[in-house]
């Protein structure tokens, strides 16, 4: 009878351990990932425009687009270089200043704000 209680009180705690083994939800390696650096960026482009032109044409727009886009793509190969770290482009804004349709001239510059993530490459990926 003794040999019995002791077998069941042995059984009733291998079980809880196994339980408490079981329920811990902690995955290996790090506990969490690291945040991603960001980084903002302006830029700025002056629009070409003839003497009488009061706004830009739609082609010198569409040029100081494509350059103010050519600027954050290149910011963002830089900024990887930089800090060793895979850069992502996440957003662009482009503001005409002054803002096209309003009084003060010349509305001739676009303006540029870029945003970066960068995380740091991985051991494999550095070089």
């Amino acid at each position: 009878m003794k040999s019995l209680a002791i077998l069941l009180a042995a059984a009733a705690l291998s079980a809880t351990s196994a339980a408490a083994q079981v329920s811990s939800p902690v995955p290996p390696g790090p506990q969490r990932a690291e945040q991603p650096l960001r980084i903002s960026s302006t830029f700025r482009t002056i629009l070409t425009m003839a003497p009488t032109q009061v706004v830009p044409d739609p082609a010198a727009q569409e040029a100081g687009r494509r350059a103010l886009y050519a600027m954050a793509a290149d910011e963002c190969a830089a900024l990887s270089e930089i800090f060793k770290s895979d850069c992502h482009l996440t957003s662009v804004q482009i503001v005409a200043f002054p803002p096209l349709g309003s009084n003060a001239q010349p509305a001739n510059i676009l303006n540029a704000t870029a945003n970066y993530e960068l995380r740091p490459l991985r051991q494999q990926q550095v070089r």
